[in-house]
């Protein structure tokens, strides 16, 4: 009695895990289906109901076992041999696809699949003030070695593993000054970086967002975007979000680098995760392979830096990822709270991809109003940039208090296909390509009433200069010239 119990159990189990795969399997393809290659519901309707059908099918011969165990649990059950069959390849079939699922989710596609040079490009993952991490990648594997130093003549080397994938991480460094490197192997070039001042002292930086270069499949205009840059001073790049088409995709990634090279070699680049990052790469472990920032979490892209008198947050708006992006996990919102309060003697930059206020293709976003909002006029940040939509934008929020309010920045003009559907839907289109809220309210909404400052449909990228407690933003447009600006005083 007592084994026909626990074989009876056993079968119990076995039926029960089957049915509980197969829910977790459709569910997790439908939002694939949804949110990266059906964009169309008259397609997407027909494949979810198809989807759901071999589901509850499959669903319903397990639940008639689970239905016979539990009639006559203390007698051993009996099915017939094709049942028995049918069971064992489902279980086999979804088993082994699952397990080669999380393998390779979890495991990057680029150290094997890559097959380009690129690089070199400068990132932070430590202190600012002492180190700078040099990383380039090349097709083949191949020595890991760099001459760094002060003098241009005068160079220390510095060696590292073979591979793919070269990271060297140079630490213990003088702060403010300029270092000159070389990668003998890979570049006859002779590059320099600056390290960060120990003290308050006036810096610049940039902010750009939705290059997505396509690989060839279309043409981005981050080329040109850079091209304007160069002549800026700035001590950093800060790009809020998809560099490439998707994570998986390496002419896309190539294209990137391609063009980023020309300033990353020499400043550092700092990237609040996208979307298409995440594109047909579940967890973004090839984002995650090329940008090993310093992440605040394992299962996040999020992290943080000082640089003289500002703290600068990264917010992943897709830690959650059946979230599409609009929703913050609670652990990441106790970091962002935590970071700020710990920082508040300084200049607050958050950074993250999804915009808050918008109104391009995207619009206003009441979950991450209702999640980011109040906790940003609790810790009185100062300026928050984001992207997703794809022309550039100026909000200020809460700008009776006496702290000043925050700006909200969408800069997604970075060389992706430009938003201009939003010309011609139905609900509250732009009737011109700018739009000088100071002069004519367009959007009759109370957030465009009473905090729009300024939006423009173009390729455009910004430019923040930091002096003690004043700060002057620009914003320029791919042919050089002023979009708009604004100056702060904390």
């Amino acid at each position: 009695m007592m084994r026909t119990s626990k074989w009876n159990l056993c079968i119990l189990l076995f039926l029960s895990f089957n049915i509980i795969m197969l829910i977790g399997w459709s569910i997790l393809l439908l939002w694939w289906a949804k949110w990266e290659f059906i964009f169309d519901p008259t397609t997407y309707i027909p494949v979810g109901i198809g989807l759901g059908a071999i589901v509850f099918l499959m669903c319903y011969f397990f639940s008639k076992g689970i239905i016979k165990v539990l009639k006559d649990f203390q007698t051993r059950v009996q099915f017939k041999k094709r049942a028995i069959i049918a069971s064992l390849m489902i279980f086999f079939v979804f088993t082994s696809f699952s397990i080669f699922v999380i393998v390779i989710a979890f495991t990057p596609s680029a150290p094997i699949y890559y097959e380009y040079n690129d690089g070199p490009y400068l990132i932070w993952n430590d202190n600012p003030k002492t180190s700078m991490t040099v990383i380039w990648i090349t097709s083949a594997p191949s020595k890991t070695e760099l001459l760094y130093g002060k003098d241009i003549n005068n160079m220390m080397v510095v060696n590292g593993k073979t591979g793919t994938r070269h990271i060297i991480k140079l630490t213990n460094l003088d702060p403010n000054s300029t270092y000159y490197y070389k990668i003998p192997n890979f570049s006859g070039i002779t590059y320099n970086f600056n390290t960060a001042p120990v003290s308050e002292e006036p810096f610049n930086f940039t902010v750009v967002g939705d290059n997505r270069n396509n690989g060839g499949a279309s043409i981005s205009n981050y080329g040109s975007v850079i091209t304007a840059m160069l002549p800026f001073r700035y001590e950093f790049i800060i790009n809020v979000g998809d560099v490439c088409y998707d994570g998986n995709d390496f002419d896309s990634w190539h294209e990137f680098f391609d063009n980023m090279e020309r300033h990353a070699s020499n400043h550092p680049y700092m990237i609040a995760i996208g979307n298409h990052e995440y594109g047909n790469d579940f967890f973004a472990v090839n984002f995650k392979y090329f940008f090993p920032y310093k992440y605040s979490n394992i299962n996040g892209h999020y992290y943080s830096f000082d640089y003289s008198n500002a703290h600068f947050l990264m917010i992943d708006n897709f830690d959650n990822p059946f979230s599409g992006g609009h929703y913050i996990t609670e652990t990441q919102l106790a970091w962002i709270k935590k970071e700020l309060a710990a920082n508040q003697d300084k200049w607050l930059f958050v950074a993250f991809h999804v915009p808050v206020y918008s109104t391009g293709d995207y619009n206003m976003d009441q979950i991450l109003i209702n999640q980011l909002a109040p906790i940003f006029y609790e810790y009185e940040v100062d300026v928050v940039f984001t992207g997703h939509d794809h022309h550039y934008e100026a909000f200020w929020v809460n700008q009776t208090e006496d702290w000043g309010g925050t700006y909200y920045f969408i800069s997604g003009g970075g060389g992706a296909d430009l938003d201009l559907g939003i010309m011609e839907r139905k609900a509250n289109p732009w009737r011109e390509l700018y739009h000088n809220a100071s002069l004519d309210p367009y959007q009759f909404d109370y957030v465009t009433l009473h905090n729009q400052v300024y939006g423009e449909l173009t390729y455009q990228f910004m430019h923040f200069e930091v002096n003690g407690s004043n700060l002057h933003i620009q914003s320029i447009r791919e042919n050089g010239t002023l979009i708009h600006e604004i100056s702060i005083v904390k």
